[in-house]
């Protein structure tokens, strides 16, 4: 079970910046990955609104590529859905065409064979859909309606190719140039989008959410079982359109890199945020930062590294003088074992696995400061029903009690806070803390919590850039009725502290973190004389922290009580111990 209190960022604009073309397009040998082929299932015919009637009939090729494993199956089918990039389609400082001419259409589909070759080879089928028309701007599209032309495109091509893929998995035929009758388990429907693509993703799992008849699934159009989003965006801003980052109820994973100079207000994690604010969600949410990754280099068709965009020279991010600066090759290696062990741990469940406390899934674990060897910062949202939320920031000072040194500044969603820049996204709210001597605290109750109920506390906060994170020493303590209590320790050397000491590697403003720790019920009372209080003591020497505190409790699968002596303080790292 755990605590969380929580910390956001900076306010969202346009995320999407439009790109020129790259400067040399890599070219990319299918025949390097055998399990996969080009298919063309003719053109479909695309209704548009809001163009003129010269433009309501859009034609498209149903173009993309397609892979299975060996055998009959049926194997669950990973959908892939690259992003918007530079090309005919969509031309910075030119005419956009579409359709392009013939030979120059840059395939940005084939840009995750890489990705699709593995997931062959670990079980599941792949299908990896063209979207350069639902991103083409050009028929009908202005820069004022291109975003709301794709999210009306890429719905209806996304249903064109799945209902293709049906029909060929019901009656047998081979338009795909290869059998896939029978080979299709529609219940495990997953997709992987990045990008624009991943906000397609999103999209489309919003709209099937209610497909669940025999016929929508017959057809290619049920629900989707699992989301994978690799810095998805529909470029739309929250401020106008906070509906465009809702998730569908389903296991999710929002990936970004923390060098993307693309989507540079890390507006991303936008949808991370949604579901965390959903109470009544009843699947987990994860979001993670792959530092040191940039935008492109997830899709191996696009040639441009994005740093030179809006290059800051900033050494983590620079790609000659950095010492945590991914490579191209890296970034897919990541996003290839993620995605293995991501679809592995939420679509062929284990209970309580040790995969999910590695992917740091598993909220009665601490969350991990790397993956495969790679640093990353991680927030986790386990479903409603498991989790107590106690504290959230409020405009209301009787919610909480800080002590007399500690300056309180409550950050309201997408406003500015103060002089100090804030961290990223800037969405929900979130209060700010300054202290200047240590053994300063914040008490605030819990008035119908009954901790032996829960396992594992998690606070989520964001140091500010600027502070010395050696001198962030931070713990929660529970207090019951009955006088005793149990304390949560932070280390200074916690990912959320130590990723942002003030060097050249620093990342200016980052994004909330999630710290999980152990907490523990020691107390003899009755049930219902434990309720506790709970108090947070920051100490240090002129510091100042931003969070947006918010603190859950989330229950485990186990029925388990956790025991620790009371007087000794509880490591922040330590899984503890549980008896039955």
């Amino acid at each position: 079970m755990v605590l969380v209190v929580a910390v956001s960022f900076r306010p969202c604009s346009l995320a999407k910046a439009e790109l020129p073309l790259p400067p040399s397009q890599p070219k990319l040998d299918l025949s390097l990955y055998p399990n996969l082929r080009l298919y063309d299932l003719g053109t479909a015919t695309l209704s548009q609104t809001g163009v003129g009637q010269e433009f309501q009939a859009m034609p498209v090729p149903l173009t993309g590529v397609i892979g299975f494993p060996a055998g009959a199956g049926p194997f669950p089918i990973v959908v892939i859905l690259h992003g918007r990039h530079g090309g005919c389609h969509f031309a910075a400082g030119g005419e956009s065409q579409w359709p392009c001419r013939p030979g120059t259409e840059t395939r940005y589909d084939v840009g995750f064979a890489y990705l699709a070759q593995r997931l062959t080879e670990a079980g599941y089928g792949i299908l990896i859909p063209n979207l350069n028309g639902a991103f083409a701007n050009a028929f009908g599209a202005t820069p004022e309606t291109r975003n709301q032309l794709a999210d009306q495109r890429s719905q209806q091509i996304i249903d064109h190719h799945l209902t293709r893929l049906a029909s060929a998995d019901h009656n047998g035929s081979t338009d795909f140039g290869l059998s896939v009758q029978g080979r299709v388990d529609w219940s495990a429907l997953a997709m992987v989008g990045h990008s624009m693509g991943g906000g397609a993703a999103a999209l489309s799992a919003l709209n099937r959410q209610g497909h669940r008849s025999a016929e929508a699934m017959a057809e290619g159009l049920g629900p989707v079982a699992a989301l994978l989003l690799v810095s998805p965006t529909r470029s739309h801003p929250i401020v106008r359109q906070p509906r465009a980052y809702q998730l569908p109820d389903v296991p999710t994973a929002v990936l970004m890199g923390g060098c993307d100079r693309d989507i540079t207000d890390f507006s991303s994690l936008y949808y991370f945020e949604m579901a965390d604010q959903d109470a009544h969600r009843r699947t987990l949410a994860a979001a993670v930062v792959l530092l040191g990754a940039n935008h492109n280099f997830f899709n191996a068709a696009v040639g441009e590294d994005d740093y030179y965009r809006r290059a800051d020279n900033r050494a983590l991010c620079h790609p000659q003088r950095s010492r945590q600066r991914l490579s191209r090759v890296a970034q897919e290696t990541f996003l290839t074992q993620y995605t293995q062990d991501f679809l592995a741990a939420v679509l062929r469940p284990v209970s309580d696995s040790e995969a999910h406390a590695l992917l740091g899934l598993a909220p009665g674990h601490a969350a991990p400061s790397h993956l495969y060897t790679w640093p990353v910062l991680t927030n986790l949202a386990s479903p409603g029903a498991s989790r107590y939320t106690v504290f959230r920031a409020s405009p209301t000072p009787a919610t909480y009690q800080p002590s007399s040194n500690l300056a309180l500044t409550l950050c309201q969603p997408l406003s500015p806070c103060g002089n100090s820049p804030r961290p990223q996204p800037q969405f929900p709210a979130m209060l700010k803390l300054h202290w200047r001597s240590p053994g300063e605290f914040l008490r605030f109750p819990l008035s119908h919590a009954d901790v032996g109920q829960f396992d594992s506390l998690q606070l989520r906060l964001a140091a500010e850039p600027r502070a010395n994170a050696s001198s962030l020493q931070l713990a929660i303590t529970l207090h019951d009725q009955a006088g005793q209590a149990t304390r949560v320790d932070i280390p200074a050397s916690a990912p959320a502290l130590f990723q942002f000491v003030p060097t050249a590697d620093s990342m200016p403003n980052p994004p909330t973190v999630t710290l999980t720790g152990p907490i523990n019920a020691t107390s003899t009372a009755p049930a219902h004389r434990r309720r506790v209080t709970s108090e947070s003591r920051p100490s240090g020497s002129r510091v100042s922290r931003r969070a947006l505190l918010r603190i859950s409790i989330n229950s485990g699968s186990h029925a388990c009580k956790v025991h620790h002596q009371a007087s000794s303080p509880v490591p922040f790292s330590k899984r503890p111990t549980r008896t039955c």
